[in-house]
């Protein structure tokens, strides 16, 4: 049984519920109105009297008012990986997986980003400009030129400058792409420019192997003189009947090989015919 002096302190209990419910509500207000910034992020505050703020939040709590819409944005350097592809200057497909591009938001021009580009910066406009300059600088070089892995970092170097310039004024600074695995992908061509290595290898070593058959020659020419030199000195020393007898001793030998037939004919002109 409810007594009736409980209901009377229901009907006289609208004072005590303000004054609890007040502190509440002002409490909670002043949650609503104010936002947190993470460490490393920025945020651009869109209120619905003012438009939006010119200077972009920091990190902490910052009052932005109550209906403020806030756009928290990563101000750190971010990775992406990506398959990225072109073709060489002589139309050799060239593929270079898993590379990583690196980039961040320009801090001094959040709110221009916010504005201007939106969520989702990456898939939007740079990996279509990262691709694009790929394809551009790749397309300066042969295979060869590609499959050379010293030409690796100017490469890079080319692909970075050129992207970051086109990405800048999307208030993006691209930042690094490293191409790993930077490989030609036809079978046929990957043996044509083996065997283009080889032709330039084999060009390399020609100077070498000139000045080898230089000193062959050389050393050849040096016998040839001391030949002559001896010969020069022995041939005063030579009377008829010494070259006579040397020819004799010479044919001597020939008729008396196992490797010789001879055949003697009785014709009116003698005909001696040795067959070796």
């Amino acid at each position: 049984m409810v007594r009736p002096g409980f209901r009377r302190t229901i009907r006289n209990s609208p004072l005590v519920a303000r004054v609890v419910l007040f502190p509440t509500l002002a409490a909670a207000s002043l949650v609503l109105a104010c936002a947190t910034v993470p460490a490393g992020y920025g945020a651009v505050v869109t209120s619905a009297v003012s438009g939006v703020q010119q200077e972009p939040l920091r990190e902490g709590v910052s009052f932005v008012g109550l209906g403020a819409h806030v756009d928290v944005l990563d101000l750190r350097a971010q990775e992406e990986d990506e398959d990225l592809k072109g073709l060489a200057a002589d139309g050799a497909p060239v593929r270079a997986d898993a590379s990583v591009v690196t980039w961040h938001i320009i801090p001094a021009e959040l709110v221009a980003f916010d504005r201007e580009v939106g969520p989702n910066p990456y898939a939007r406009i740079i990996r279509p400009v990262v691709q694009a300059a790929v394809r551009q600088v790749v397309a300066r070089y042969s295979a060869v030129g590609i499959m050379d892995t010293r030409n690796i970092p100017a490469i890079e170097k080319a692909v970075t400058e050129l992207g970051a310039r086109q990405i800048r004024p999307m208030h993006v600074q691209l930042d690094m792409v490293v191409m790993r695995g930077l490989v030609v992908a036809s079978g046929p061509l990957n043996e044509e420019i083996i065997d283009t290595a080889r032709l330039e290898q084999r060009a390399l070593t020609m100077p070498h192997e000139i000045e080898i058959e230089r000193a062959r020659a050389e050393e050849r020419r040096e016998l040839g003189r001391a030949d002559s030199a001896a010969n020069v000195t022995i041939a005063p020393t030579l009377a008829p009947a010494q070259i006579a007898d040397a020819e004799a001793k010479a044919w001597t030998s020939l008729l008396s090989s196992p490797w010789s037939s001879v055949a003697v004919t009785t014709e009116a002109s003698p005909l001696l015919e040795v067959t070796p």
